[in-house]
């Protein structure tokens, strides 16, 4: 079933969706909608597509310097109602605008916005549920609810992670990691150290690794890696994000004197895509044979939440996830 073509305003369509499915029109923007991707309960939704001009988005760009390095390669799509979601993906099509013929499917970036109470645009990088077609100048994403989708292509060589994180606008995954440096028998102090690090380049060897890393550096400075932390579907921030990371240790080790039990950060994100950040946390053990056990708690000013023991055993580490 087609539905109907409505044009309210410039730029502007409508028209009603039931649990059939359907395909609403929006000049060269298609949605289709498959059979059941709405339920009974929610039918004859009204939908509406807003084609907003690049131009109204150019802030973010410019703001960031990305002007001679990305740029817009079809409308934002405004699809309402804000935050509807589907019970199956709808795919979204439309034609790509720009006159360059010289670039590959990986140069395109796609963003998904979902506007908030507040008005602010929250943006994901949702290039992995497109498909381009480079002789069509046509581009199909599949989204499981509504928001805006942008198109952007990259001019230079600069890789999309770093035009995402440069964009100052998208959340992305985390890698924790816990390393302690022990004293012992020398003397009861130590040093207990986390790293964060950006879920990728955590996982590129080539940049774990290099010399530059803070977990390098840590362990020529004689840090052992008791764990790393990693829950790639939640571990989800934002650059710029205030941090409180609060620690709670076992019987066996205490923080030195005037050290506080939890500490307050502004996330670089810059830093977490390159070397890692740190965070060290002075010790002092108990007298005899000690085992370093304790509580991180994580909290984020967007909601982002994570409470994880760990305990470091001999030679042997293992950690304990809570939920």
């Amino acid at each position: 079933m087609t539905m109907p073509k409505f044009k309210e305003n410039q730029g502007s369509f409508e028209g009603i969706v039931d649990s059939e499915g359907g395909i609403l029109l929006a000049g060269d923007v298609q949605v289709i909608f498959p059979n059941g991707a709405l339920s009974k309960l929610d039918d004859h939704v009204a939908i509406k597509t807003v084609l907003e001009k690049p131009s109204t988005h150019c802030g973010m760009i410019v703001k960031n310097g990305l002007e001679n390095e990305v740029m817009f390669i079809a409308p934002v799509i405004n699809l309402q109602p804000n935050g509807q979601v589907f019970k199956k993906p709808v795919t979204l099509q439309t034609k790509l605008t720009t006159e360059t013929v010289a670039f590959r499917p990986s140069d395109v970036l796609i963003l998904h916005g979902t506007e908030a109470r507040d008005g602010k645009i929250v943006w994901e990088d949702v290039t992995h549920q497109a498909k381009i077609d480079l002789q069509k100048k046509e581009l199909k994403v599949e989204i499981n609810r509504f928001s805006r989708i942008a198109a952007l292509l990259r001019l230079t060589s600069i890789l999309a992670k770093n035009v995402v994180t440069r964009l100052n606008l998208l959340g992305f995954n985390y890698t924790m990691s816990v390393l302690f440096k022990d004293n012992h028998p020398h003397s009861p102090l130590g040093d207990l150290a986390l790293v964060f690090m950006s879920h990728d380049v955590y996982y590129e060897t080539c940049y774990r690794e290099h010399p530059s890393s803070v977990l390098m550096q840590l362990k020529g400075d004689g840090y052992e890696k008791l764990c790393s932390i990693d829950r790639p579907q939640g571990n989800r921030i934002y650059h710029n994000e205030n941090l409180k990371v609060s620690l709670i240790l076992g019987q066996d080790y205490e923080l030195t004197d005037g050290q506080l039990e939890s500490t307050d950060f502004i996330v670089d994100s810059s830093t977490w895509w390159s070397t890692g950040h740190v965070i060290k946390w002075p010790l002092k053990g108990i007298d005899g044979v000690r085992i370093l056990c304790g509580q991180i708690g994580i909290e984020g000013q967007f909601g982002h939440i994570l409470r994880e023991t760990f305990c470091g055993l001999g030679e042997q580490s293992v950690y304990v996830c809570i939920n």
